[in-house]
């Protein structure tokens, strides 16, 4: 597994309402046309096609044989992943490096069949967590309230990090929601389940991500604006809620600490230009600093309070707008991957930062909520 990876092509379709009526595997078929167009490829070029997506969200059995064809699978080799589509990249990622294919195209979509909220209680424990209710935004805000326990976080430096977030969604015209907010409307917003209020918390968007991946000999031949993945990693937390530090979120730091020693990052908040992380509540970004040793244990807010992870900060975090702006379950870490691209190839817009060599993106599992959780980290550099 000694040859390099590439992102070559990307793809996002318009990020909308849950009240869109488009077909789940139109969004894969639109984001793979994109993708394709924009590495200068077309469907035969592909040797394998990964797709990701949940049936229970989809609301079908076998969802797969209609994203896998939709997204130019048809008589190709073809795999699904149960999981966010970071972590169908992963999986095309160690297809390419160990040999078994040149180039892959990766989809993963948003989804509203009916409300997330609703579906994600079919993940838990069926007998002693599941008839209590527990579901997506129930289990982010024990975590979330384990966290300001622990640390005394307020509402209020959690209200900054929505703010940054959704003033950069409001200049990204690829983000679902493009209005900014003030701390004092985040804190006034409605609550919706302690300590979490409703601009703490992101919409359910819909619409469709894809990525497309190619070996190092491959993309040198398709493209001269090439994004190599320098590291990769990725792991998987208890499933009981019980019998874990909730305070903190563990598996991220793990999958961290992988990419960056494959990476060769010793100190990411020197190193890194740029992150995308996945912001599933403004209280996990702040959590997410510190998982990814962007600041020690307790000590995000002072990033968030000193600007430092502002457009114009030490480190700038999620300035396409992150999950907060835009949310498509399924497709959201996947989502991080291809803004972080796009802000190495320096084709964000106005979002672009002045120069972006080494940026992380970070993914996490949508159906297990947050604190039963699954993460992904991706280090990129440009070519």
């Amino acid at each position: 597994m000694s040859d390099r990876v590439a992102i070559v092509g990307i793809g996002q379709t318009a990020l909308r309402d849950a009240a869109d009526d488009r077909l789940y595997h139109e969004h894969d078929y639109e984001a793979a046309r994109l993708a394709l167009a924009d590495a200068g490829l077309d469907r035969g070029d592909v040797d394998t096609v990964i797709c990701s997506g949940w049936d229970a969200v989809d609301g079908r059995t076998i969802s797969d044989m209609h994203t896998a064809m939709s997204s130019g699978g048809y008589l190709k080799d073809s795999s699904h992943v149960g999981e966010d589509g970071i972590m169908a990249l992963a999986y095309a990622y160690m297809r390419i490096a160990a040999g078994l294919f040149d180039v892959a195209l990766v989809t993963a979509h948003g989804h509203a069949e009916s409300s997330f909220e609703t579906v994600s209680n079919v993940v838990f424990d069926p007998l002693f967590v599941r008839p209590l209710g527990l579901s997506h935004l129930v289990s982010l805000a024990l975590q979330a309230n384990a966290y300001v326990q622990r640390y005394g976080v307020s509402e209020e430096q959690a209200a900054k990090v929505a703010v940054k977030n959704r003033g950069n969604g409001a200049a990204n015209p690829r983000a679902h929601l493009r209005s900014p907010v003030s701390v004092e409307e985040t804190l006034s917003s409605d609550p919706v389940c302690y300590p979490l209020r409703e601009l703490h918390c992101p919409p359910q968007s819909v619409g469709g991500v894809a990525v497309i991946l190619a070996s190092e000999d491959a993309a040198r031949r398709i493209s001269d604006n090439r994004v190599w993945i320098s590291g990769i990693g990725w792991a998987i937390d208890s499933y009981d809620l019980g019998s874990k530090d909730l305070s903190r979120l563990g598996s991220l730091a793990e999958a961290a600490a992988k990419a960056y020693r494959m990476a060769g990052i010793s100190d990411p908040m020197e190193e890194l230009d740029l992150a995308e992380v996945h912001d599933i509540t403004a209280f996990h970004e702040l959590m997410a600093y510190e998982a990814l040793g962007l600041a020690a244990e307790g000590g995000a807010a002072r990033l968030i309070e000193d600007g430092d992870t502002a457009p114009g900060g030490r480190l700038p975090v999620n300035t396409s707008g992150g999950v907060l702006s835009a949310n498509p379950y399924g497709a959201s870490g996947l989502l991080r991957v291809a803004e972080a691209a796009l802000q190495v190839r320096g084709e964000a817009g106005e979002q672009q930062l002045a120069s972006v060599g080494k940026a992380l993106a970070h993914g996490m599992s949508a159906p297990s909520g947050a604190a039963a959780r699954t993460d992904c980290a991706v280090i990129l550099e440009g070519a």
